[in-house]
């Protein structure tokens, strides 16, 4: 049998795996230059022999959790049947660190101390708790619910799918405004919680992880291991599929536009491994229900912004206030939050700070052109950095690489509004014939890798 599957990111990559395990011919079709997907390890150049200079413009991190074992399960098959130079080696990730600290105000301080709450012109019997205090008096009784009986624990957080987070903390916990407000300033990103209350305890169920960790020289290694053992040859970059069609014999045939060539192949089946944007922009292709239009057309994708600042040194580790190696730091600045690398800890040589924001706060850095955005990126460090005077952000920095996922066919990364989990959950995932799904945003964990390994029966396509 032979699979067509657009899209080269991680779900297209593992499809092709599983298919030509079973003996299956497949072909991959993929519209940007390069393998990967929303798995990007950008390279700086080095500043001295032997440094790996990096920072993830996509995915950077896996918890040690029983919810991402397949994960880790794809990292032990490849390194199983991959060659040496291919090898997938794990670190751990420092996801918080003790020093790490919040900017709130131009004052700094620990994101655990509660005087936040009073800084912030609270109700004075919100005083005495920390943000991080305040959020898991909510989340973490339906986190334990989940842990319990994951399937039963599910239904019951649908039924308050028609619920933003945010008007569940208003009605049901009956937060003031404000107290919201601050909540999501600290531990979130501007608007998150207009979100659908299903999707935020999602989310807080696979963050509440204890042990994290990354790939050692780049998370695109999984990508590029699995594209080798995948086959070179069966994969067609800078080819973007412009027409699917069924055919009278139960084929598919696809026609792709490359940069000097348009290709056209008749398929048994064809899995589409992109996120709705992407499918959405396929010039022609069949229409399917109602409502599977609508989870193409409606599925909510948030905009992600990440920018890594190339240094000298990692003065971020070497400063006398509260050296930081690992973790990240939250603002209320238009950076929001400073991730510190969990790579090379402690060497010499240069570093890089990376910049991530996602929801409203990344969608105003699209109206800005690259060099004001590093302008701005670097005037707001050093405003965090304002109270070491050994620290000049602007006699340290070197270049920097930023990438704009809203501006990618990807789109960021699924994130439903309130009501989406009921209304698309079961329909965007129906197989359509011979045409097939696959990506993290069919699955009830939106944005981690783990979930974008395909869900999808391969019986059904044999």
């Amino acid at each position: 049998m032979h699979v067509g599957i657009v899209g080269a990111g991680i779900s297209g990559l593992y499809t092709a795996l599983l298919l030509r395990r079973e003996g299956h011919q497949v072909t991959i079709f993929e519209a940007a230059d390069r393998i990967g997907g929303r798995i990007y390890t950008f390279r700086f150049s080095p500043q001295a022999k032997g440094e790996d200079i990096y920072f993830e413009a996509g995915a950077m991190r896996v918890p040690r959790s029983s919810l991402h074992t397949k994960v880790f399960d794809l990292i032990r098959y490849l390194n199983t049947h991959s060659s040496v130079e291919d090898r997938i080696d794990l670190i751990p990730y420092i996801l918080d660190h003790d020093s790490n600290c919040s900017f709130f105000q131009n004052e700094k301080g620990s994101l655990q101390e509660a005087r936040w709450a009073k800084k912030a012109d609270l109700p004075e019997k919100y005083w005495d708790k920390t943000p991080q205090e305040l959020l898991g008096s909510i989340v973490l009784p339906w986190l334990t619910l989940l842990r319990k009986d994951f399937d039963s624990g599910f239904q019951k957080l649908l039924k308050y799918d028609e619920f933003s987070f945010r008007a569940y903390l208003r009605l049901v916990a009956e937060w003031p405004h404000e107290v919201i407000e601050f909540v999501e300033l600290f531990c979130s990103q501007t608007n998150q919680y207009d979100l659908s209350f299903t999707e935020i305890i999602m989310q807080n169920l696979d963050f509440d992880t204890k042990h994290w960790v990354t790939v050692k020289h780049g998370m695109s290694r999984v990508t590029q291991s699995a594209a080798q053992l995948v086959g070179l040859k069966n994969i067609r970059l800078n080819s973007r599929v412009d027409r699917i069609g069924y055919l009278g014999n139960g084929q598919i045939e696809l026609s792709a536009t490359g940069l000097h060539r348009t290709f056209s192949g008749t398929y048994d089946a064809v899995v589409i491994a992109t996120p709705p944007n992407a499918v959405h922009s396929i010039v022609d292709r069949p229409k399917w229900s109602f409502m599977k239009e609508q989870s193409i057309r409606g599925a909510h994708y948030e905009p992600l912004y990440k920018i890594g600042l190339h240094f000298r040194t990692r003065f971020w580790e070497r400063t006398s206030i509260k050296p930081c190696f690992g973790g990240q730091s939250t603002t209320d600045l238009r950076i929001r939050w400073i991730v510190y690398p969990s790579n090379d800890l402690g060497s010499n040589g240069s570093g890089v700070l990376l910049l991530y924001s996602w929801m409203s706060d990344a969608s105003k850095w699209a109206g800005l052109t690259r060099e004001q955005r590093i302008q701005n990126c670097l005037h707001d460090l050093s405003l965090y950095y304002a109270d070491d005077p050994d620290v000049d952000v602007y006699e340290q920095y070197i270049e920097a690489s930023d990438m704009l996922w809203a501006a990618d066919s990807a789109g960021g990364d699924a994130m439903f509004l309130p009501g989406q989990f009921s209304r698309f959950y079961e329909v965007a995932k129906k197989r359509e014939g011979n045409i097939l799904f696959a990506g993290e945003h069919l699955s009830k964990h939106h944005t981690w890798v783990s979930f974008g390994l395909p869900y999808l029966d391969l019986d059904d396509i044999s």
